[in-house]
């Protein structure tokens, strides 16, 4: 069953995808006003990137070793004081220093929050809660951008301030006593019997899989923009595009939430990226809008499917939950930096 303060690290994970999405859309805009060129966009990006991914190396460590909620309230509170940097930026260099300083502070909140909502849970337990936490983030990445639009059409700086207050309150929520005091489970989890089979195993397949998914999404969301343009595709239709995989990814969230088919299987990890592979074909040969939306949604279950199976293995029976969460969320961003690196050759 969970808890009320379950439910409070969903709320978190949401406000922390949601204004990380809204900063993270107008940086380039604000770029853009500043007379950034193509290039040193490029460079905003494979910046937050490459840190997030190296401070993965370390940060699940820390996570491990000290107490996982004063790291989430210490990362809260820091991307707030970087994303008022941001609002204050008056060059390119400010905002790429932002946009690489709060990548990098990521890395010190997605394991740690992870880790405790793994911690001390059966199979079937975590299966749930990890699954809502999916649902929760990837709710948040949706929308934030959405509303940075929005709120950049009311003022360049508007995006940046939101993401402030909202980081702030949310720093100083995560430190209010009656947070702490619910943490603690209730009822003694169920009894789980260690797997007959090499979690090891399926572990490395899945981050595999987790680098591919996040290499293809990575392509997509910096590289389709031109292509798109340069087939006279709408920016209103590119939206929608883009838009697909992460509802797929939603869909693929809840199936993996409310079953154990796929677990301990290697098919549910070979398929959708076999799938996903056809569609990035598609996605070079086509320009119809209808089979580019079939193909971005291969993408998208691929990156629901991986993303599922990557986090179990990482938390079911491991001691080390803040390390092999970091771990697995290196290798998304591995997928992150190189896909649009590759993509751009």
């Amino acid at each position: 069953m969970l808890k009320r303060s379950d439910y409070f690290l969903f709320i978190t994970a949401f406000a922390m995808d949601f204004c990380t999405g809204l900063v993270s859309f107008a940086v380039p805009l604000r770029a853009l006003d500043m007379g950034a060129s193509l290039v040193e966009l490029g460079f905003i990006g494979t910046a937050g990137s490459l840190s997030f991914t190296v401070g993965c190396t370390f940060t699940g460590k820390l996570a491990d070793r000290f107490d996982r909620r004063r790291l989430l309230a210490i990362a809260a509170g820091l991307t707030a004081t970087v994303f008022c940097m941001l609002y204050f930026a008056v060059n390119y260099w400010m905002l790429l220093a932002g946009a690489a300083l709060g990548w990098g502070l990521l890395a010190l909140f997605w394991p740690s929050l992870q880790a405790i909502l793994a911690e001390n849970r059966s199979r079937g337990q975590m299966v749930k809660t990890l699954g809502t936490f999916n649902m929760f983030w990837t709710l948040g990445f949706m929308l934030g951008p959405a509303a940075g639009g929005y709120l950049y059409l009311v003022g360049p700086r508007v995006p940046f301030a939101t993401g402030t207050i909202g980081m702030a309150f949310l720093a100083l929520a995560i430190i209010l006593p009656w947070f702490r005091s619910t943490a603690v489970r209730e009822e003694e989890p169920e009894v789980e019997p260690h797997a007959p089979v090499d979690i090891a195993r399926f572990r490395w397949i899945a981050w595999t899989a987790s680098f591919t998914a996040f290499f293809m999404i990575g392509m997509l969301n910096n590289q389709f923009p031109k292509l798109a343009a340069a087939l006279l595709i709408r920016p209103d239709t590119l939206g929608i595009l883009l838009a697909i995989p992460r509802f797929i990814q939603m869909l693929i969230f809840l199936v993996a939430k409310y079953t154990t088919w796929w677990q301990f299987r290697l098919r549910p990890l070979v398929i959708p990226q076999i799938t996903a592979a056809v569609g990035m074909i598609v996605v070079a040969t086509q320009d119809s809008p209808v089979a580019l939306a079939v193909a971005f949604g291969s993408v998208g279950l691929l990156v629901g499917a991986a993303f599922s199976a990557s986090q179990f293995y990482s938390f079911f029976q491991e001691e080390r939950k803040g390390e092999k969460g970091a771990r697995n969320e290196m290798f998304i961003g591995l997928g992150m930096v190189s896909g649009p690196l590759i993509g751009g050759f």
